[in-house]
């Protein structure tokens, strides 16, 4: 057994050229090494951008920003994607147990239940797909597309004959579980939809940012506090202060633009109220960290939180 744990650990160290356009090769693992060929396939790329052409037009329909809103999460504060996948899973999984145990009535049903909340699952994960790039786009569609095939998997069973249902399922769940392992990739890997001003924090003491003059009504300009940056605004004679990465996907928030008090993210569109840094529309979920603001001698300063 030692013997062998000591095999597997030398394939995973074995070295592996360098090449800065193939990512994958930068990291020392065997997740890499088999995520690394998935991302890299053109043909998800083409697929990606037909799809986009086609759905395009949709997203520009008035009101869509709201519809995108909801399946985003940003009511909720986070993203609603990961909370709505733990049902279908979790009925699948129920229903191959109690198939097990030939309890096949409430094994179909929970299958049912299953194929049905997957499709609130399904639209969440495609509206966050919708804000991808590159090669996290390429592996959120091949996460989709493996889903798909694992709730075609699952209907089959659901309308098979007591003999082939139990393959059906199994087989479907199989796939779900290996899309699973990718959504996880995308979350924990790639922190794709997660808060990236989750760790930041201070300064801890009032800080002397720039001249108070140099920041004029309805204007606003980026600061350098402890190595980042912070968004400055004034807006009816308050000074405000927010983070100035973008939660959703660290988008520099000062080359964006500033309407009516609202900042709107250069990247995706995510848009803020530079009073208190309240999310107003997203596709972020969280809202943009605020710091204290003053001024002492003609000098605006700031304080952050603590943490």
């Amino acid at each position: 057994m030692e013997s062998t744990a000591k095999t597997f650990n030398r394939t995973v160290h074995q070295a592996v050229p360098l090449d800065p356009e193939h990512p994958a090769t930068m990291l020392a693992s065997w997740p890499a090494r088999v995520v690394g060929p998935i991302e890299e396939m053109d043909w998800l790329d083409r697929v990606g951008n037909e799809i986009m052409r086609w759905l395009q037009p949709v997203l520009d329909q008035p009101g869509a920003s709201r519809v995108k809103d909801v399946l985003h999460g940003r009511q909720l504060g986070h993203a609603l994607h990961p909370v709505l996948t733990d049902l279908p899973i979790g009925f699948w999984t129920s229903a191959a147990v109690l198939d097990l145990f030939g309890a096949r009535l409430s094994s179909r049903l929970l299958n049912a239940c299953g194929c049905v909340s997957a499709v609130g699952a399904a639209a969440t994960g495609f509206a966050d797909w919708t804000v991808t790039g590159g090669r996290e786009r390429r592996l959120g569609l091949f996460h989709g597309l493996l889903n798909v095939g694992g709730l075609a998997c699952q209907l089959v069973a659901l309308t098979s004959r007591r003999s082939r249902r139990r393959s059906w399922s199994w087989a479907g769940l199989t796939i779900s579980t290996a899309a699973a392992y990718l959504g996880g990739e995308l979350v924990f890997g790639r922190g794709l939809m997660v808060d990236r001003n989750a760790w930041t924090a201070g300064p801890r003491e009032w800080t002397a940012v720039m001249p108070e003059a140099d920041l004029p009504e309805g204007s606003m300009k980026p600061v350098e506090v402890e190595g980042r940056t912070v968004l400055l605004t004034r807006e009816r004679g308050q000074i405000n202060a927010l983070e100035g990465r973008c939660g959703h996907a660290g988008g520099p928030l000062h080359e964006g633009t500033l309407k009516a008090g609202v900042v709107t993210c250069p990247w995706h569109g995510s848009q803020f109220d530079v009073t208190d840094g309240f999310c107003v529309r997203g596709p972020a979920t969280f809202p943009q960290p605020r710091l204290e603001a003053r001024v002492r001698g003609g000098r605006i300063q700031v304080r952050g939180r603590q943490g």
